[in-house]
């Protein structure tokens, strides 16, 4: 058996390489799925903010100005 000594700033470089590649394909895997990624990860983050930016460009979203149209519009949740 053979002994290599590898100094720990190498170690630590190879891990974090293999932590970016790791994240790197998570996220391929997940846009070619189209599946939504784990809830409170950084992907499903990512992934959420996507697609609430989509959603603001296509104009879903309301606008509440002030407390009574909020309280207006909670309560019209509730008998939808």
């Amino acid at each position: 058996m053979q002994t290599v000594t590898v100094p720990a700033k190498t170690i630590e470089k190879i891990l974090s390489r293999l932590d970016y590649l790791t994240q790197k394909v998570e996220d391929i895997n997940i846009k070619l799925s189209g599946q939504e990624p784990s809830y409170g990860s950084d992907e499903w983050w990512k992934w959420s903010d996507a697609k609430a930016m989509q959603e603001v460009k296509e104009g879903k979203y309301t606008k509440i100005h002030n407390k009574k149209e909020l309280r207006q519009y909670l309560n019209s949740l509730k008998t939808a």
